[in-house]
């Protein structure tokens, strides 16, 4: 019998809306938060086995009862970027990051980007502040049931060619660029929508 992958939830700063996550959400084999992300995780009654970061933006947490890891604020990386490379450390394969958008730009976006990183490295990913999940998806076709999220939508990291079938608004081989952003708001109009990307890179983002 196949082992299930080892999944990792990464708790970061940011935007979140925890009332609006569920609770496979924030259900991991390994609980970890990055830095401020310990707030989050309190919020939602988490508590992380790690607690990773430069500690710029919260205090180091007095009888967490959390291994922690403490490194200089001037590094080469995120507490987001450490807390998932440590997550695969440990022998993780998926990661669930919460949180993470919201506030200052420059960081959501290095989060969003984050996620072709993960791709490339074998590691299946979403990013999820409650009232949104964003994926990567890459060269592959899945179906996306309808759940707590009333819009999705697929924006192009590079060139590619989408089908969707299912939906408000179908496409059959149509291109997607990351100049011409138009493939926004659509919804699904059955149980599921199908999605098949070839080529590049494209950003799967639901919303409520």
């Amino acid at each position: 019998m196949d082992k299930s992958p080892i999944t990792a939830v990464i708790f970061t700063g940011g935007h979140c809306d925890t009332a609006l996550l569920s609770e496979d959400d924030i259900r991991g084999d390994i609980l970890i938060a990055a830095d401020a992300g310990r707030l989050t995780a309190e919020k939602c009654g988490a508590k992380p086995d790690l607690i990773a970061g430069d500690f710029d933006s919260s205090d180091i947490p007095a009888d967490s009862g959390a291994e922690i890891i403490r490194v200089p604020a001037e590094k080469d990386v995120t507490d987001t970027m450490l807390a998932c490379d440590l997550a695969i450390q440990r022998g993780a394969e998926r990661l669930h990051i919460i949180g993470g958008t919201g506030g200052r730009i420059d960081h959501e976006l290095s989060n969003i980007f984050l996620l072709e990183n993960l791709h490339l490295r074998g590691i299946r990913t979403t990013l999820c502040d409650g009232g949104n999940r964003i994926r990567l998806i890459h060269n592959e076709s899945l179906e996306l049931p309808r759940s707590g999220f009333r819009y999705f939508s697929l924006l192009a990291l590079d060139d590619a060619v989408v089908s969707l079938a299912g939906c408000k608004y179908p496409l059959t081989e149509a291109p997607l660029r990351r100049a011409l952003p138009y493939a926004v708001s659509n919804e699904i109009s059955g149980d599921a929508a199908q999605i098949t990307v070839c080529g590049g890179a494209v950003l799967l983002i639901e919303s409520r």
